[in-house]
């Protein structure tokens, strides 16, 4: 257990009696010195406590710089500006550019990374090399000016607070955090956040003893992004599910996990800071409060579709034209696409704003926006 920041999170709950998961998650992620997301090295990789899917082959940054060229010429505008969010070490972001300068309209596109942590901009600019001429970044989203382009966001929002609630008897509670026997320990307390109580109201969880989260950041995240959309598109790529399923009566005890090593548990509250902590993403409330900020879902679909549709075979064969069965490459690739891997529990949602768009070319091959 990193013991500094234990102290602090028990200091907290000695001054309150205990604090909300919500505020428990932050500090074990974002705590300024001793946060989990705050180290020198991003913490993705073989040598990590996960993998993404820009580490897994470099295909999937070139299938996105296909779906962009596409939003290019859409977009009908001067000049294009494509903003990362979550950047981590920064491979996508050297993937896409690099499959972007193949284009005639390369010289025309800014990249901008949204990123905190100083450790993890000079981390990056070393990925990037050469190209970290195209990049410019930011502390946060407000601090850049409002663009015409593309927000992604690769596996960031499963990393977001949630508060933690229960259902017990047709009665919700909020699982606060408190510490106990040496141990940090969950204690049922009655919700006082009128966001959760609203939120709560809007649907109803039939099954009894039953815990789930809430994660009203995504909320407060989409306003931010709409006021700095011109016009453009928001492409999201994560873990999750749409609200019947994030729902299911399956699902009784949520879908809260901590990575370490590459080993899964669920022991989420012990050794803060030194283990990330996700939980998966309803796209239903993604699209839902996307609406309400001018953000239009376009289309909603697995992984494995939205990447098949991408001309898939012929960028494959470009990146790789003596790929064979046995080519150490494969593995990478199948785990981007197959349903063990991430191509059936990551999902892609894309919004637009000002746009009058249908359809787009990820989603040729299957569009599930009807089950949102």
């Amino acid at each position: 257990m990193s013991s500094i920041l234990a102290d602090l999170i028990k200091e907290q709950i000695l001054k309150n009696g205990h604090i909300s998961f919500r505020d428990f998650m932050d500090i074990c992620l974002y705590h300024d010195k001793y946060g989990y997301y705050r180290g020198s090295i991003p913490p993705i990789g073989v040598n990590g406590d996960f993998v993404t899917s820009p580490h897994s082959n470099r295909l999937f940054g070139a299938l996105l710089a296909n779906q962009i060229e596409e939003f290019w010429s859409l977009l009908q505008v001067p000049e294009m500006t494509i903003v990362e969010m979550g950047a981590g070490a920064g491979y996508l972001a050297y993937d896409i550019l690099h499959a972007l300068s193949k284009y005639d309209f390369y010289d025309k596109i800014l990249y901008v990374i949204i990123e905190p942590n100083k450790k993890y901009i000079e981390y990056q600019k070393k990925i990037l090399g050469n190209i970290s001429g195209k990049v410019v970044w930011f502390d946060k989203i407000e601090d850049m000016p409002e663009v015409n382009g593309c927000f992604i966001s690769n596996e960031l929002l499963d990393s977001f607070p949630v508060f933690l609630v229960k259902k017990v008897r047709d009665f919700y509670y909020e699982l606060a955090v408190t510490y106990n026997n040496s141990r940090f320990c969950f204690k049922n307390t009655a919700i006082t956040n009128k966001e959760i109580l609203n939120y709560l109201s809007q649907f109803e969880i039939k099954s009894d003893d039953y815990q789930t989260e809430v994660n009203l950041e995504i909320k407060i995240f989409l306003d931010m992004l709409s006021k700095k959309i011109k016009k453009g598109f928001v492409l999201t790529i994560d873990y999750g599910y749409v609200r019947s399923e994030y729902f299911s009566p399956v699902r009784n005890r949520g879908t809260l996990l901590s990575y370490k090593s590459h080993v899964v548990t669920d022991d989420i509250l012990q050794n803060p800071g030194e283990q990330d902590i996700t939980s998966h993403v309803n796209f239903s409330d993604l699209s839902t409060w996307g609406s309400e900020v001018g953000l239009n879902t376009v289309g909603y679909t697995n992984q494995w579709a939205f990447l098949a549709a991408l001309d898939f075979e012929i960028i494959l064969k470009t990146l790789y034209p003596e790929i064979t069965p046995f080519s150490p490459e494969l593995a990478g690739i199948k785990a981007l696409i197959f349903p063990q891997g991430m191509g059936e529990t990551h999902k892609v949602l894309i919004q637009s704003k000002n746009m009058n768009v249908k359809t787009l070319k990820g989603f040729k091959l299957k569009n599930i926006k009807h089950k949102l």
